[in-house]
């Protein structure tokens, strides 16, 4: 074996980095001083590996729709307020879980349910607060939830209901691939890319992210998609095998963490939604539609359902209801990975709009925000939870809510979990 052909096998330098030929004398020095390896890897390429080991945060907002309906009024301030919140503490310093680092939020998701009502406050409350997203740099993307849909107490017996926002507006396919433009410069060579819809309206839509050398396809899908829906992102996903993929729509667990189903409260069938094709329970989606056979899969974010600790357990619960639950899946796919199932909904808190604060009751917990950040160098897959009026951190499943305390002023680590990614 050479000393180059060393070099390389032991991680050194690569061939074309080589620029001068190495002495004997040298090669043994740099063997005995531990350069060869990693060291020697870090030396050479220290500022690319920074960069792709860099941890990064998603904020995921969950369902936002009485900020913009009466929280704290028909102007929608909560609503700006939250946005700028993200803007004002996207490299917020997170000390929960060892070591500690800095936020680096690069993205928005949303799960849908942007209004409570189409009507024009409400819209304009909501464009009014996602546009400073836009105006700062942070990429987002978000699907449409049932609220997002016009005569919905009629139920959605017709995509075309989806609201004007959503169908010609702000929220628009056409509308944001115009934001998207050639691309959105997230900061430190990171990157934000319009994919595409699956019509004109922004009810099924596909954002390519590039964070930390790692690519990521999100893709926004409809209120209990059709099968035509899944099928024209199953397309996206087998395109881009290079990408991670994440789904964020607006039902998908429920308040208890089980997947949803067309009979359960403010299922499909609630809805007056018609079967398959025009409509999918998320196990109808993970099940027959096949999503649970995807490659390249890697996390589902909803909310949707509420919770209230008067209301009846269903069967089939693992867990009591919360404001958040975290359920990993194994995916059948030929890589058996597993598929982090994220619910994220505290629009029981935002309707109870209250400026006193209480960590006990959740009095003033409002316009909160989901904080999921990657940690690449750990590999691991962190979540955290927050209400940006009152900064009180949430905490744990509670099966005693209200009787304990439930919020807290100290940052909270919700979970950590092993996650890596399509990386090796």
């Amino acid at each position: 074996m050479t000393e180059l052909e060393y070099a390389v096998k032991n991680g050194g330098l690569a061939p074309k980095q080589l620029l001068r030929k190495i002495s004997r004398r040298e090669f043994s020095v740099s063997v005995l001083g531990g350069l060869v390896g990693a060291a020697a890897s870090r030396l050479i390429s220290s500022s690319s590996a920074e960069a792709a080991a860099r941890d990064f945060t998603i904020a995921i907002i969950p369902d936002p729709q009485y900020l913009a309906e009466s929280c704290p009024d028909a102007a929608g301030r909560y609503y700006a307020a939250m946005m700028q919140w993200i803007v004002d503490n996207k490299d917020i310093t997170l000390s929960a879980s060892k070591p500690q680092f800095n936020a680096n939020i690069k993205a928005v998701v949303g799960v849908g349910d942007c209004v409570n009502a189409v009507v024009d406050h409400e819209f304009s409350a909501a464009e009014a607060g996602w546009k400073i997203l836009d105006d700062n740099g942070i990429a987002f993307t978000t699907p449409p939830g049932n609220h997002d849909y016009s005569d919905m107490a009629k139920g959605i017996t017709s995509r075309g209901k989806v609201g004007a926002q959503f169908k010609t507006g702000y929220f628009s396919a056409r509308n944001r691939s115009k934001v998207y433009g050639s691309g959105i410069d997230l900061g430190d060579g990171d990157t934000a890319t319009w994919v595409g819809s699956r019509d004109n309206s922004g009810a099924n839509t596909a954002v390519k992210f590039v964070i930390s050398g790692i690519s990521m396809l999100v893709l926004a899908m409809d209120f209990f998609a059709g099968s035509d829906a899944w099928s024209w992102a199953y397309n996206l996903v087998m395109a881009n095998p290079d990408c991670e993929c994440y789904i964020t729509t607006h039902a998908w667990l429920t308040a208890w963490g089980n997947q949803y189903r067309r009979t359960d409260g403010y299922g499909p069938d609630f809805y007056s939604m018609a079967a398959a094709p025009y409509s999918n329970c998320a196990v109808e989606a993970w099940e027959t539609v096949g999503v649970n056979t995807w490659p390249n899969l890697f996390a589902i974010f909803g909310g949707h359902d509420i919770f209230d600790p008067k209301r009846p357990a269903p069967a089939r619960v693992a867990s009591p209801a919360w404001y958040w639950q975290q359920v990993p899946i194994k995916s059948k796919s030929q890589r058996q990975q597993t598929v982090q199932q994220l619910f994220a909904n505290a629009q029981e808190l935002d309707h109870g709009c209250s400026k006193s604060v209480s960590e006990a009751t959740g009095a003033g917990q409002i316009a909160s925000v989901f904080l999921l950040s990657r940690r690449p160098t750990l590999g691991v897959l962190e979540g955290r939870m927050l209400s940006t009026q009152s900064t009180c951190w949430f905490k744990s499943k509670s099966p005693a809510f209200p009787e304990t305390n439930s919020w807290s002023d100290s940052e909270t680590l919700l979970f950590s979990v092993p996650f890596t990614g399509l990386a090796k």
